[in-house]
């Protein structure tokens, strides 16, 4: 054990601290001095039980003055934590992570404890951030969480992994019901998404849950909500909706109210899924065991949205507005008792062609938050309306219906120049660097990225976590007339544009493609992509093909991407509602689709022509 006196500690009380912070920690450098820099006002004491740390984390933790603990890593999250309690000798305990943070000036907030006398237990408000890279204020959950509890009384950790504080025996409900809350504030970071990959967590995560499920004819409902909830963290919805109905049958076997949670992840799992209709009527007796759960209430919204039941939304989402969001017994989504419900609202005029009514809503939203972006760009788009007409081509369909992304609820309707990027990953598309840097010149023109994982196996569902992509799998030659219908399945946008890997778009094409994903409105029901298959350096000429790639979602009859004319269209929209553009493939695949060009243009119907390269 090594330790040091922290130069904050109060010599008068050093003989009785009054909270010792209590971490375990593994390679935590980039986090654990903002952790420590945050909380050190409010403590006497730092416990730091480290598992193994192979970087500067310790080094990092003397320098607070740490009490430092090496334990051997027992596959077991619980366990560790347990051990740092054995070494406190504060009056109270804060036990947080190194990916954690306190609000500024809350830290001396946390002594507050010093005067409870009857409480064992204290919470705090803990923001949980779930955005693709850096916190924003419109992408968290809130939930008031037991922080803090007397050293002493046999509190303690359970559970290898998501562990939970477990109350003594003797306890009884009154005893941990109602926890003080303190006025404080604590920021997580560890599930943005751009942090889950750097450290691996949900491959770690899974691993240690599904092992603890395994074989078990009792398993917890707690470890199968944790992977349902890892699996819809990824972007698969359908397993995650699997599970997590697995985690509901289990607490009813075990004779225990489902918690909250468990019906707000299958219920977001059947939006991110665009599985409306499943969720109606099933989601009234989830809010019939938990009627003031704010998130419930706004999913059912949602929900009577997407299923043509306009006034019923309406009615729903006013009444997300009545409950407000700061019932924090429950992990609340920010927003959901706010700007989200009047943002709904303004999209449930819109359907009904109520344009004014809709301009006041948005208006609303954009009050309660600002920097809402999706409200502010309808804003806008109803108020040009306001001083000029456009002129719709004819045959040309207005899809106005908004669609669920993901598990943001931000985005139910969409604007009129979303883009859904599907990609096809197949064995040797690899490394991973490499199409995580080849995504990247693609990203300002995706509003939704799905991949299809047509044998890349690990390296797809790393690419999807950093895209924030749904993952499906490639169906064989047999199952490609299914294709389409599980991709509907997903797609959030009017657009779709279909990608292999590798293929750049030239600068002046580029320009070209961002006019068009920026215009509002499109004589247009299919853009094609002329794929230039360069010969480079082999002969001075290239072939040109013809490919259904971008395309109205609602012209879209299917899909092959065995054959290679990977979005089917009607005959008479390829003749006379189209947009060409050319697409540059790799110098590398040259040889592969001049084969394909040789061997299938006349089976395909393709109109090839050859062309010199100026």
């Amino acid at each position: 054990m090594e330790g040091g006196s922290p130069l904050w500690q109060n010599t008068a009380r050093a003989t009785v601290p009054l909270i010792s912070l209590c971490m375990i920690v593994k390679d935590e450098e980039p986090w654990i001095a903002r952790c420590l820099s945050s909380v050190r006002a409010g403590v006497d004491e730092i416990i730091i039980v480290d598992t193994g740390s192979r970087d500067r984390t310790m080094d990092i933790a003397r320098s607070f003055g740490a009490t430092i603990l090496q334990f051997p890593w027992k596959e077991s999250f619980g366990e560790a934590r347990n051990y740092s309690l054995i070494h406190a000798t504060g009056e109270w305990i804060l036990w947080m992570d190194a990916d954690e943070e306190l609000a500024v000036n809350d830290a001396l907030k946390l002594r507050m404890v010093s005067t409870l006398q009857e409480h064992k237990l204290a919470s705090v408000e803990t923001i949980h951030f779930n955005g693709p890279f850096r916190p924003q204020a419109d992408e968290a959950y809130r939930l008031a969480q037991c922080r803090l509890f007397r050293n002493g009384e046999g509190f303690h950790f359970t559970g290898g992994i998501h562990e939970q504080l477990s109350w003594p025996d003797t306890y009884t409900r009154e005893d941990t019901s109602t926890p003080f809350q303190l006025p404080v504030r604590l920021f997580h970071y560890g599930y943005l998404q751009s942090v889950t990959t750097l450290k691996s967590k949900h491959e770690r995560n899974l691993k240690l849950l599904q092992e603890a499920v395994t074989d078990n004819p009792n398993p917890d409902p707690w470890s199968l909500y944790h992977i349902a909830s890892e699996y819809q963290r990824v972007g698969k919805y359908a397993l995650a909706f699997e599970q997590v109905n697995q985690a509901i049958a289990a607490s009813l076997g075990q004779r225990r109210l489902p918690p909250s949670l468990f019906y707000k992840l299958k219920y977001g799992c059947l939006l991110a899924m665009g599985s409306f209709r499943e969720g109606w009527p099933g989601i009234d007796k989830a809010i019939s065991l938990y009627p003031d759960y704010v998130d419930l209430h706004l999913y059912k919204g949602c929900i009577l949205m997407h299923t043509d039941q306009v006034e019923a939304a309406i009615s729903a989402f006013e009444h997300c507005l009545t409950l407000g969001e700061n019932a924090l017994h429950y992990m609340v989504l920010k927003g959901a008792g706010t700007f989200y419900p009047c943002y709904y609202i303004g999209n449930c005029y819109e359907l009904r062609g109520m344009s004014g009514e809709s301009r006041v809503w948005y208006r609303r939203a954009l009050e309660y938050f600002p920097s809402f972006k999706e409200a502010a760009e309808k804003l806008a788009h109803l108020e040009d309306e306001l001083q000029a007409v456009e002129e719709v081509p004819s045959g040309v369909r207005s899809f106005s219906v908004p669609s669920h992304r993901k598990n943001s609820l931000r985005c139910n309707t969409t604007p009129a120049n979303a883009w859904s990027v599907i990609v096809m990953l197949c064995k040797g598309d690899g490394p991973f660097s490499a199409l995580r840097e080849w995504a990247a010149k693609w990203q300002p023109f995706a509003d939704q990225w799905i991949v299809l994982d047509g044998g890349i196996g690990a390296d797809a569902d790393k690419l999807a976590s950093v895209l924030s992509a749904h993952v499906l799998p490639l169906p064989s030659d047999e199952e490609q007339s299914q294709l389409w219908g599980r991709l509907e399945g997903v797609l959030t946008s009017p657009h779709v544009l279909w990608l292999n890997p590798y293929e750049e778009v030239r600068e002046e094409d580029r320009e070209a493609l961002s006019a068009m994903k920026t215009s509002q409105a499109s004589p247009y029901s299919m853009f094609s992509l002329n794929l230039c298959l360069q010969a480079g350096e082999v002969e001075q000429e290239h072939w040109e093909v013809e490919r259904n790639r971008l395309a109205v979602r609602e012209a879209v009859l299917g899909c092959n991407p065995i054959i290679g004319e990977l979005i089917a269209i009607p005959e008479d929209i390829r003749r006379s509602n189209t947009r060409k553009i050319k697409l540059i493939i790799s110098k590398g695949d040259y040889r592969l689709w001049q084969l394909d060009l040789q061997d299938q243009q006349d089976q395909q119907g393709l109109q090839v022509q050859q062309v010199r390269v100026e």
